[in-house]
């Protein structure tokens, strides 16, 4: 991972499009900063569209495109994206995602986790989810410990489930979709773009493990802060990284974005 201020005047002038998770990245232990929030109305007021890719429930991202100056908010892992048109907000449904039974597989899964991981439990928030389960390790006591994170992660696997662990919770879905081919089909069912042209006309901003396969696919990436804390169990990483953590470090990655892009005019 590479300083900020290595990024190129060329690499921050091609972007339209700024892809990024949300807790822990934009947010700072769960809270929104004014910070990071006037970091998104200075992308706004740049001229960058701002999406979030997010293992969050549908209901947040709901949220999130009400109050945020945003474009859409790709939420639970790629399953759903909620966006603007016409005025009205519009969802969008991964279509790998079989409706038929699908609540019921999920029932079942939750049911087999919370009875078989000491200390399991589902997220305070889940009741806002329409296609995602997701345990929380993290961000409400009683903390799962890694032994733990890898019961469930094996668990879910076992019955069928695709998984990812972020940096509060264990998510996991049935389908073929995962963030990146969750934004790729936005891009190219909703707004008429090719993969092509997601990858060479975005960057993509986040903190854990489960943002790996979007660094990946997006030549500009950065991590905020706190990725540091999970690099020696990750395989791939941005390709460079702020020095402040959470929303302030998500604040100085728009800082040299748009200082980068401001040499251009």
């Amino acid at each position: 991972m590479q300083a900020l201020t290595n990024l190129t005047v060329e690499e921050a002038g091609k972007l339209s499009f700024l892809l990024t998770d949300v807790d822990d990245t934009i947010t700072t232990k769960g809270k929104l900063h004014p910070e990071a929030l006037d970091a998104l109305y200075r992308l706004a007021n740049a001229g960058i569209r701002t999406i979030c890719v997010t293992g969050g429930s549908a209901g947040w991202g709901d949220t999130y495109l009400r109050q945020w100056p945003i474009e859409a908010v790709l939420s639970e892992s790629g399953a759903v994206c909620l966006y603007r048109k016409d005025g009205s907000i519009k969802h969008y449904i991964h279509p790998s995602i079989v409706q038929d039974g699908y609540q019921d597989r999920m029932k079942a899964l939750m049911e087999r986790v919370l009875s078989s991981v000491p200390n399991a439990k589902l997220s305070s928030d889940q009741f806002a989810r329409l296609y995602d389960i997701a345990f929380d390790h993290g961000s409400e006591p009683p903390y799962l410990d890694q032994a733990g994170i890898a019961q469930v992660v094996a668990l879910c696997q076992e019955m069928g489930a695709s998984t990812a662990v972020s940096s509060i919770h264990i998510n996991a879905w049935f389908g073929s979709f995962d963030k990146f081919r969750g934004t790729k089909a936005f891009f190219s069912d909703v707004l008429g773009l090719d993969e092509q042209y997601v990858c060479n006309h975005s960057c993509y901003c986040g903190d854990a493990p489960n943002d790996q396969v979007m660094f990946s696919r997006f030549p500009v990436s950065f991590g905020v802060g706190n990725i540091r804390r999970h690099v020696s169990s990750m395989q791939v990483l941005p390709a460079y990284a702020a020095e402040a953590e959470g929303g302030a470090g998500f604040a100085q990655i728009v800082d040299a974005l748009l200082e980068r892009r401001g040499k251009l005019l």
